[in-house]
């Protein structure tokens, strides 16, 4: 395969991963489809740095410009995990985390008690409105209740707070800048 055409397998990848992270975006509330995306994502996106080495690799200090990218950069060598181990060894399965946000219209006919916990029960504000605190708001136009929910991914051996999504953002960043860095470099074609 001429050099060249290597380049163009580099941009295709990285087109390719994109079109995953976009899917993933929008199926957030599927988790089978979302962790189908993420599969699919990380191969594409993996497959960057793996055509940037083979082209590297014939160009005197390609090697070694490969081997520091990867070593110095945590989300390469992250990813690069998390692909291996997803081909490898199992199915990735990022832990799923649900935010369910309630509005519910109650009409306070003596006093209501709202008792209001974090995650692990612990109360972090407790009150009662009584009928002469009503708000004046018209009950009229509220609707009686609404429910929405929004997912979050994340993965348990990573140590930040960043989610999957944001992950694979940053990761999409950083092969970008690999590779305009090979480029100019003269490691990859440009």
């Amino acid at each position: 395969m001429a050099s060249g055409r290597l380049e163009i397998n580099e941009k295709e990848k990285l087109e390719e991963a994109k079109h995953f992270l976009s899917r993933m975006i929008d199926e957030q509330e599927n988790r089978k489809v979302f962790v189908y995306n993420l599969s699919a994502f990380l191969s594409a996106a993996c497959s960057v740095m793996q055509y940037a080495q083979k082209e590297a690799a014939k160009k005197k200090g390609g090697q070694e410009w490969y081997r520091q990218w990867m070593t110095s950069s945590p989300l390469l060598s992250y990813f690069r995990e998390k692909r291996g181990y997803n081909i490898h060894t199992a199915p990735i399965d990022p832990r799923k985390h649900v935010n369910i946000h309630i509005t519910e219209v109650v009409r306070i006919s003596e006093s209501v008690h709202i008792k209001v916990t974090d995650k692990e029960g612990k109360v972090k504000e407790e009150r009662e409105i009584k009928e002469e605190e009503k708000p004046k708001v018209s009950l009229e136009a509220a609707p009686e209740s609404s429910v929405k929910s929004e997912s979050r991914y994340e993965f348990n051996d990573w140590q930040g707070k960043e989610d999957v999504i944001t992950l694979c953002r940053l990761y999409i960043q950083e092969l970008e800048k690999a590779i305009q860095d090979g480029i100019i470099k003269g490691y990859v074609t440009g």
